[in-house]
C-alpha cells in the first residue's frame, strides 16, 4: 500500500512536467488556505509557553520533560527556526495536495484526538494528519542529513535515537482511534524527494514499547518523579578514531535545555582534532558540545 501511495505521487510529478495536470481548484485554494494558515500561526497567534503534555511530545527522553515542566530557561532559537516551522507547514500542505491529486483516498486528515489515561485526567491529546486506508500516517519534512541517513534508511533508523519521540507520537495516534500506524510520509525539504518509512510485518513489540512509555513519562511528570539526567556524555571519534575528548550524547545535542542541565561542564566548540602542528585537521570543522577537550591536559602537563 504504501508503495502505491509514492508511485501515485511521483506519475503525478512526472505527468506534470510533461504536460498540465487536472489539478481542481478546490485543491488549489484548500493549499492556499493551508499555507495563510501557518502565516498566520507563526506570526499572528500568540505562543503558548507553557508546559502541556500532549501526544506529539510524551514520547522524548524524561528528562528534557521535567527540565521543560521545570520553567528552565530554554535556549534562545536562532532566526531562521521560524522560517522551519514554516517550511515545515507548507511541506505538510502541498504533501496533501499532491496525496489527493494523485487519486490517494484520503479517509480523514488533521483529526483531534483524546487518549484516556489512568495518570492523566483530562486525557491526552493530540492531532493526526492523515488516514489513509484505515491507518494513521504522520508527515514529516527532513533536512537532506536526516531523510539520508535516518528516513531513507527505514523504520529501526528512525526509532534507533528517537529525539523527538516519533513513535510513541505515531502510535498513540493510531491507537487511540482503534487503527494501523502506517508510518511516516518524508519529503527533504533540500531535494524534494520523498520516500514513507513504513512499519515491521509484526510490529507487536514496538508498539508496545511506545505506548508503555508515553505511560511512563507520564506518570513520572505527574507524581514529580526527582530529575535524572537520561543520557551521559559519549567518547568523540575522529574517522572512527577516539580523539580522547568527550562530548554530548547527540540526544542532548538536540534539546533546548542542555546549558541549563550540564552549566558549566559544556562548551560550544569547533571540532577539537589537530594535526601533530597544532592546527585543525579539518577546514571548516563543525561546533560540538564539549565536556572534556584532552589537548589542554597535555598543553598543561608540558607547561608543568
Amino acid at each position: 500500500m504504501t508503495e502505491q501511495i509514492l508511485d501515485k505521487i511521483k506519475h503525478l510529478l512526472v505527468q506534470a512536467e510533461q504536460s498540465p495536470v487536472p489539478l481542481s481548484e478546490e485543491l488549489i485554494e484548500q493549499f492556499g488556505e493551508d499555507c495563510k494558515k501557518a502565516i498566520r500561526k507563526q506570526f499572528k497567534e500568540r505562543r503558548d509557553t507553557s508546559f502541556r503534555i500532549r501526544m506529539s511530545g510524551i514520547g522524548k527522553p524524561l528528562c528534557q520533560l521535567q527540565m521543560e515542566k521545570s520553567g528552565a530557561k530554554r535556549e534562545a532559537q536562532p532566526y531562521n527556526n521560524k522560517l522551519r516551522f514554516i517550511f515545515g507547514d507548507m511541506i505538510e500542505a502541498i504533501t496533501m495536495l499532491l496525496l489527493k491529486a494523485s487519486g490517494t483516498v484520503v479517509d480523514s486528515e488533521q483529526k483531534q484526538v483524546t487518549r484516556k489515561s489512568k495518570y492523566f485526567e483530562s486525557g491526552l491529546n493530540g492531532t493526526y494528519d492523515v488516514e489513509i486506508d484505515g491507518k494513521i500516517y504522520d508527515i514529516k519534512s527532513a533536512s537532506d542529513w536526516a531523510f539520508k541517513n535516518k528516513f531513507s534508511m527505514g523504520f529501526e533508523a528512525v526509532v534507533e535515537k528517537d529525539v523527538f519521540g516519533y513513535k510513541s507520537q505515531g502510535y498513540l495516534y493510531a491507537d487511540t482511534e482503534n487503527k494501523k500506524f502506517g508510518g511516516w510520509i518524508v519529503v527533504n525539504k533540500s531535494t524534494g524527494e520523498m520516500c514513507i518509512v513504513s512499519l515491521p510485518r509484526d510490529d507487536t513489540k514496538h508498539k508496545k514499547e511506545a505506548l508503555q512509555l508515553a505511560d511512563d513519562n507520564i506518570k513520572a511528570l505527574m507524581e514529580n518523579k526527582p530529575f535524572e539526567r537520561c543520557f551521559d556524555d559519549v567518547e568523540e571519534k575522529y574517522r572512527s578514531k577516539l580523539t580522547g575528548n568527550r562530548v554530548l550524547d547527540s540526544v542532548c545535542g538536540f534539546c533546548s535545555f542542555k546549558q541549563d542541565c550540564w552549566g558549566n561542564k559544556i562548551e560550544h566548540l569547533p571540532q577539537q582534532v589537530f594535526d601533530d602542528e597544532g592546527k585543525p585537521r579539518s577546514k571548516n570543522p563543525r561546533y560540538y558540545w564539549y565536556t572534556h577537550v584532552a589537548h589542554r591536559e597535555k598543553n598543561n602537563d608540558k607547561e608543568k
